[in-house]
């Protein structure tokens, strides 16, 4: 089975391990992928690098910086499809992308007739205007099926008439490099560690995080805040006039691998995303993390934060800063739910396991190879009549 996979984020080992289970559960896969020769990802710059399980070819990219705006340099694509001759075409871009349309073009001229499938995580849905209107349909008529992390998605995708396969292949978590800490590394007397993980951006619900975390400040407790962004400053200056700024410890921005470890000093975290007109959470990798991570979790009703927690966390009302306070300070005065949660989680996080995505991947490719056979047959038997 030859796969061509593109993807813009695919840069490195740690950010392809979605590729990388596949391929070690399915060797027969003969995969090659080609990502952006960089990328800036939760506010750091990312260089490409080579994998030592397939061959991944770097391009660059035109246009504009903006996940939807860019192209691609068409070279290292079309040399990877004339090489190649893959089988089978993964897209990791919206539909109504420039670099979705790109690619799907390139496919047209070298590629005809493979069988494309489409990765999309867009889970609001939006009336683009020309061209991207044109582009979205465009692709979503080309492709054989689109996978998505999260039934929001696939909402949003049925909302648009897409009436092919369209089944849920979710984001993975790495159990290895989040686990729960060692014994030796169990806590000692002193306030429980809160914590949040993510971009600090607009719809990430900080000022109610904030507002809920002064409503706590009578609690014994501190708060760790890995990542940063444009809302920093917003946020410590609420955290300021809440009377808490002192108890929160910020990382700013770390790499990927840096992360895991970071868990292991959390006790509770936290994930207040808010709906709006552009965030509604597509999935909340965090949580899985978190999970694997033995950490309980609190999320909102954003998105795909309940679908994810299942019965494994405390969901609150997006938005409702005295709802999210209740859930603070539920798990912080009762220590067997945090443990119950934290069991339940671990049990939970197996179905986000990257084997079991590897797995639904592998699947969803038989289903595509299948049908786009029958459709390649079809098309030649109107050609001949």
């Amino acid at each position: 089975m030859r796969v061509l996979r593109i993807a813009h984020s695919s840069l490195t080992p740690t950010l392809r391990q979605r590729e990388r289970a596949l391929v070690r559960c399915f060797p027969e896969v003969d995969l090659e992928v080609i990502t952006t020769e960089r990328w800036r990802e939760a506010e750091i710059d990312v260089e490409a690098t080579a994998d030592d399980l397939f061959p991944v070819s770097m391009a660059r990219t035109y246009f504009s910086k903006h996940i939807q705006l860019f192209a691609y340099d068409p070279r290292p694509i079309i040399k990877a499809l004339r090489k190649h001759r893959p089988q089978l075409i993964d897209i990791s871009h919206e539909p109504y992308s420039i670099a979705c349309a790109e690619v799907l073009m390139l496919c047209s001229l070298f590629a005809r007739g493979v069988p494309i499938v489409l990765q999309t995580n867009q889970n609001i849905f939006h009336n683009y205007p020309p061209p991207f209107s044109w582009l979205e349909r465009y692709a979503l008529k080309r492709v054989a099926a689109a996978y998505a992390c999260s039934e929001t998605v696939v909402e949003v995708l049925r909302a648009k008439g897409f009436d092919k396969p369209a089944p849920i292949v979710t984001f993975g978590v790495d159990t290895e490099a989040f686990r729960p800490k060692s014994p030796d590394l169990q806590r000692t007397a002193g306030p429980l560690t809160l914590g949040y993980v993510g971009r600090l951006i607009p719809g990430k619900g900080l000022k109610v995080l904030a507002e809920a975390l002064g409503q706590v400040k009578d609690k014994d407790w501190q708060f760790l805040v890995v990542g940063d962004g444009p809302e920093r400053e917003e946020f410590e200056r609420i955290l300021a006039s809440s009377g808490v700024l002192n108890r929160v410890r910020f990382t700013g921005a770390i790499s990927f691998s840096e992360v895991p470890p970071l868990f292991h000093e959390i006790d509770v975290l936290v994930l207040p995303t808010e709906t709006t007109s552009r965030v509604r959470e597509q999935f909340g990798r965090v949580l899985v993390e978190a999970m694997a991570s033995a950490v309980p979790v609190i999320g909102s009703t954003c998105g795909a934060i309940p679908e994810v927690i299942g019965d494994a966390g405390l969901v609150v009302q997006e938005g409702d800063a005295a709802s999210l306070a209740g859930a603070i300070r539920q798990m912080l005065s009762d220590q067997g739910l945090r443990e119950r949660l934290a069991k339940a989680g671990l049990a939970r996080v197996q179905r986000y396991s990257w084997e079991r995505v590897a797995e639904a991947t592998y699947h969803l490719y038989q289903d595509a190879l299948r049908s786009g056979v029958g459709l390649a047959r079809k098309r030649s038997f109107e050609m001949a009549s």
